[in-house]
């Protein structure tokens, strides 16, 4: 079952939004999109985690270290 798309929250430019999954046995998975300035910089596939809130609090996590990442690439 899909859910909501839920906003992640990232530093200023950057907007993110996590599509997850529910399976049957309440495991959850997903996408989170990532973009900077609206245009799309990364997906990440996030794999089945126990509970919805465990799977969004690994979008979000997996999100920050990508923008990170990027930032300090770009300096």
């Amino acid at each position: 079952m899909h859910a909501p798309s839920l906003v992640l929250e990232l530093p200023d430019h950057w907007t993110g939004a996590f599509e997850p999954t529910v399976n049957a046995d309440g495991s959850c998975a997903g996408v989170a999109e990532i973009f900077l300035d609206g245009v799309p910089r990364c997906a990440l596939v996030i794999a089945d985690q126990p509970t919805w809130d465990i799977a969004f609090q690994r979008a979000q996590s997996k999100a920050v270290q990508f923008v990170r990442a990027w930032n300090c690439s770009a300096d």
